[in-house]
């Protein structure tokens, strides 16, 4: 998992410490170190606050910190990319790495009832900055988990039978129609590759981790589909993302693992269809897959309401029923 931003630039601004390229009595000021890296001020205020308690650095008469123990001769300088090993800290995963965990909170939850979420108490809870709690729940929101109430408030949507139902019968309307134009352009050699990692599974059924199971699910209710060259549908699709989650979240975990592999064969069955370029029978051989799923679904999800237990994180509070 991605480090989190303010781990990062801890490890960054410790390291230049402790080889002495922030000298003692250095001033450090929380803006010009967020300017420095590009960030906001959240993760700079946290880390500041680090390392005074480790006593690395110390208050003094003026604004900021001093670098030691004990304050001294103050040194105010501008910071360079030489005072660090490392001045770039990398983003690109940060969010998710904290959107996986969130994610499974706020999927458990939606399982058992109505929730609220905090915007405020999420940041808090994560230790991170509002624009990157604000990313995960804009990721939420485009896959149908949670939707904005006001300011910093957002609902969870409600994960019942009325609604699972909903979401299957959108992607038996969408997802045969989106192979049959797939299985037209799907390479051999992607599909082979799919086939491959389903029989490597397989083989190795049941000790798979539950990534790889989301992984294999991806591989054809995404990738493969997105070959059917119509971005609108597979937006559409985006928004009945819940029905993976409650495998994903739930199998090899709250539930386990079925003797027999969920749907190896199944998936595995539409892709010869599609390698054989018959695209009508990848596109029914979809669609009787998807109405399997769907009462196998059903039964992890009523299981899990009635026995299943969750810790609900500070951040999400439940709502009776209305």
């Amino acid at each position: 998992m991605a480090r989190s931003l303010k781990d990062q630039l801890y490890r960054v601004v410790r390291d230049a410490i402790e080889d002495g390229r922030l000298e003692p009595g250095l001033v450090l000021l929380e803006g010009h170190l967020a300017e420095h890296f590009a960030m906001s001020r959240s993760p700079v205020r946290q880390t500041l606050a680090r390392l005074h308690e480790e006593g690395r650095i110390c208050r003094f008469e003026g604004r900021g910190y001093q670098v030691g123990a004990q304050p001294g001769d103050a040194v105010r300088r501008s910071l360079g990319r030489s005072d660090f090993r490392a001045s770039r800290i990398e983003r690109t995963d940060t969010w998710r790495a904290h959107a996986e965990s969130v994610e499974r909170d706020v999927v458990l939850c939606s399982m058992k009832g109505r929730f609220e979420l905090n915007e405020l108490q999420l940041a808090r809870s994560l230790s991170v900055s509002r624009t990157l709690t604000h990313r995960i729940l804009l990721y939420l929101q485009s896959i149908g988990v949670v939707e904005k109430v006001k300011y910093s408030s957002w609902t969870v949507v409600p994960l019942d039978d009325t609604r699972l139902h909903d979401l299957y019968q959108a992607r038996r309307q969408l997802e045969p129609f989106m192979m049959t134009r797939a299985a037209e352009t799907l390479s051999d050699a992607d599909i082979q590759r799919y086939l491959t990692r389903l029989d490597d599974a397989a083989r190795d059924y049941p000790k798979v981790p539950s990534a790889l199971l989301d992984a294999l699910e991806n591989d054809l209710h995404h990738e493969a589909l997105m070959r059917g060259n119509n971005a609108e549908i597979m937006t559409m699709l985006r928004r009945t993302r819940p029905i993976l989650l409650i495998s994903k979240h739930l199998l090899g975990s709250s539930i386990e693992l079925p003797s027999v592999a969920p749907f190896f064969d199944e998936h595995r069955h539409v892709f010869e269809k599609a390698r054989a370029r018959r695209v009508e029978d990848a596109g029914r051989a979809l669609e009787e897959h998807l109405a399997r799923s769907e009462s196998q679904v059903q039964a992890r999800l009523s299981d899990f309401r009635e026995a299943g237990a969750i810790e609900v994180p500070d951040y999400l509070r439940e709502v009776a029923p209305s």
